[in-house]
C-alpha cells in the first residue's frame, strides 16, 4: 500500500530526529557538568514534557477529528477545525506557560532538586518556560502537517529543529559556557525554527476557524489518550529519579538519565509507527473497513518490533561508548551498565504496546487506550518498586521496568482481542 509507505517512512525519520532531541542536550551536559549536570536535566524535564505533550496531544486529537470528519464527507468542517486546534495550543500555552513558570523552583524541589542541582535545574526550566508557545505550537503542527499529507515538510522542521538545537547547544555551552541556561536558549530557538516552517507549510490550509463547546469537548477528549500516553513516560521519571536519589544520589539518578533517553528514543519511535498512519486508521475506521486497518495494524507491530530489536542491540554493543559520550563516574557507569540489560529486553515490549496503545485512540476507543497507559504510572510502577525495589534496591528499579513492561504487553493483546471481536 502506496499510502502506507508514504505515510510512514518520512515519520519515522521525523521522530527519530525528534526524538534525540533531547539527548543532544544530555550530551553536551554530561561532558561540560558531568553527573550533576544529567540529573538537574533529568528532574526538570517532566516539566518541559508537560508542555510539549499538552502541544502534541492536542495537535493529534484535532488531527484524528479532521481525519474523521473526512472520512464522514463534512470537508468545509474538517478545514475550519485546523485553525480551531491552532488557536486552543496558542490559548493552552499561554495558561500553562504562566503557571509553572510561577511555580517552577517549587516543583522542583517537589521533584527532589537541591543544591547545586536545584540551581541548574531552575536555570534551565525558566528560559524554557518562557518559550512555551514556540514548544506546544511547534510540536502540535506536526500531526496537523501530517493530516494535510505534508509528512515531508513535518520530517524538515524534525531536522532543522535537531541541526539548530546542535549547533547552538555548542556554541551556548562549550563556546560561551552558560551551561544548562545555554542548553535550554537553543532548545527553545530550535522550536522556533521549528514552528516557522511548519506554520509556514500550514498556513494556506488555514480556512476560518469553529470555536463551540462540542468541538472543544471533541478535541480535549480526543487529546486525553495521547496526553497520557506521551506523559505517562514522565511520570514514571519523577517516581524513578526519587527513588534513584534514595538508593544511589545523583550517580544513580545519571546512570537513570542515559537509560531515560534511551527509552524515549524507543518510545517516541514505537508510538509514531502507529501514529504515523493515524490519518489512514481514522479514515478507514469512519468508512468502517476494519480489515483494512487491522492489517495495517499488523504491518506497524511487525516494523516497530524490527526497528526497537535494531535500537537494543545497539545500545548494548556501544554501552560503553554512550557512557563515555555522555562522560557518566565511574559509579554512575556501573549503574548504568546494570541497568541497560534490563532496559534493551523491555524495549521489545514496549514496542508492541505502544502501537496498540496509539492505535486505540486512532479508532476512537479511548477507553482501552487511556487503560493502557494510565495503569502504568499509577499502578503496575508504584506497586513494583516499593515491592521489589525493598529487597533488591537500586536493581530493583531496573528489573521492575521490565516486569512491568511484560505486563503491559499482555494486557494490550488482551484488549486488542476484545476490541476485534466487537468489530466484527
Amino acid at each position: 500500500m502506496k499510502s502506507f509507505a508514504r505515510y510512514l517512512i518520512p515519520s519515522i525519520i521525523a521522530t527519530l530526529f525528534m526524538s534525540c532531541y533531547a539527548m543532544i542536550d544530555g550530551i553536551f551536559i554530561g561532558q561540560k557538568i558531568k553527573d550533576v549536570g544529567l540529573s538537574a536535566i533529568n528532574i526538570a524535564w517532566p516539566i518541559t514534557a508537560f508542555v510539549q505533550s499538552v502541544g502534541m496531544a492536542v495537535g493529534l486529537s484535532g488531527g484524528i477529528y479532521i481525519s474523521y470528519l473526512k472520512g464522514k464527507n463534512e470537508i468545509e468542517k474538517s478545514d475550519k477545525i485546523k485553525l480551531t486546534t491552532i488557536i486552543i495550543i496558542l490559548v493552552l500555552a499561554i495558561i500553562f506557560g504562566l503557571i509553572l513558570f510561577y511555580f517552577s523552583e517549587n516543583i522542583l524541589i517537589l521533584f527532589g532538586a537541591k543544591n547545586l542541582c536545584l540551581k541548574l535545574a531552575h536555570e534551565y526550566i525558566k528560559i524554557i518556560l518562557i518559550g512555551t508557545a514556540f514548544q506546544m505550537l511547534g510540536l502540535g503542527l506536526i500531526p496537523l502537517l501530517k493530516n494535510s499529507g505534508k509528512v515531508k515538510l513535518a520530517m524538515l522542521a524534525s531536522i532543522m529543529a535537531i541541526a539548530i538545537n546542535l549547533f547552538l547547544d555548542y556554541i551556548f555551552i562549550f563556546i560561551l559556557d552558560w551551561s544548562l541556561a545555554g542548553a535550554a536558549l537553543a532548545s527553545v530557538i530550535a522550536q522556533i525554527g521549528s514552528f516557522i516552517i511548519c506554520f509556514i507549510g500550514y498556513f494556506k490550509e488555514l480556512k476560518g476557524f469553529i470555536i463551540n463547546k462540542e468541538i472543544i469537548k471533541h478535541i480535549f477528549l480526543g487529546a486525553l489518550a495521547p496526553f497520557i500516553l506521551n506523559y505517562s513516560y514522565s511520570f514514571i521519571i519523577i517516581i524513578t529519579n526519587s527513588f534513584c536519589e534514595y538508593f544511589g544520589g545523583n550517580e544513580a539518578v545519571a546512570a537513570y538519565t542515559l537509560l531515560s533517553y534511551m527509552l524515549y528514543v524507543v518510545s517516541a519511535v514505537s508510538t509514531s509507527v502507529s501514529d504515523s498512519i493515524q490519518p489512514l486508521f481514522s479514515y478507514y475506521n469512519a468508512k468502517e473497513e476494519y480489515i483494512t486497518n487491522h492489517r495495517m495494524l499488523m504491518k506497524c507491530l511487525i516494523i516497530s518490533f524490527l526497528v526497537s530489536l535494531l535500537f537494543s542491540f545497539i545500545f548494548i554493543i556501544f554501552k560503553y561508548n554512550f557512557g563515555q559520550l555522555y562522560n557518566l563516574s565511574d559509579i554512575a557507569y556501573d549503574y548504568y551498565k546494570i541497568g541497560l540489560n534490563f532496559y534493551a529486553c523491555g524495549f521489545l515490549f514496549v514496542s508492541i504496546s505502544r502501537v496498540i496503545c496509539s492505535y486505540f485512540y486512532s479508532v476512537e476507543n479511548k477507553k482501552y487506550a487511556n487503560i493502557i497507559t494510565m495503569i502504568e504510572p499509577l499502578i503496575l510502577t508504584p506497586v513494583a518498586y516499593f515491592s521489589i525495589c525493598s529487597v533488591l534496591k537500586l536493581n530493583g528499579l531496573w528489573l521492575s521496568y521490565l516486569i512491568i513492561q511484560i505486563i503491559l504487553v499482555f494486557i494490550s493483546i488482551s484488549l486488542l482481542f476484545v476490541h476485534r471481536r466487537r468489530e466484527k
